[in-house]
Order: structure tokens, then sequence, then C-alpha cells
């Protein structure tokens, strides 16, 4: 997120139930720790979604981290791809791709 220029927004459901002031703002320089307590709310109450748009030259991508333990990606290319596989693997999960 802080390698390439990104937005960092809440879905709407999201701000509205839970986080009313965060509501189309973007989250991106909160800080790390205030971000993952909001992930980890979501996660654990299995609620809306966290939306992550990482701009690459003229192409932007999604990152969506979903209720639940979903992370899916939209729209990847090139190095940025590249960077994610690594970061999934690393991580010692596997990385899916869907057509």
């Amino acid at each position: 997120m802080y390698q390439h220029e990104s937005y960092v927004y809440l879905d709407e459901a999201v701000a509205n139930a839970l986080y009313p002031d965060l509501k189309n703002k973007n989250l991106r320089n909160i800080g790390l720790e205030q971000l993952g307590e909001i992930i980890d709310t979501m996660v654990i109450d299995n609620y809306g979604s966290l939306n992550i748009l990482l701009k690459q030259e003229n192409d932007f991508s999604l990152m969506r981290i979903e209720d639940g333990f979903s992370t899916i990606f939209f729209n990847l290319k090139g190095q940025l791809q590249e960077e994610v596989e690594s970061l999934v693997e690393h991580q010692g999960l596997y990385f899916k791709e869907i057509d």
C-alpha cells in the first residue's frame, strides 16, 4: 500500500454502521495500527469490506478485503501482480486466479 500510489476506502455500509466519521475518507494515512484495528473488526464481525485502489502508471488495481477472510484482487498486472503473489506465498497462503 505504501509502495504504490493508493487510496483506501470503507464500503458505505461499513462506514454508516461502524465508522460514520470515516465515510468517503481516504484512510491511507491513518496509520497501520488503526487500519489494522478496522480490518480486525470487519473480519471478526464478518461485516462489510475495505477497498484499496492501487495505481501503477495509468492503471488501477483493486484489493478488496471482504467480510470473513476473503481478499480479492482485480486487474493485477505486471510488477504489482508479482509483488502480490510473492507476498501471498511468503505468508503461506495461495493465490487463485478466477476467470
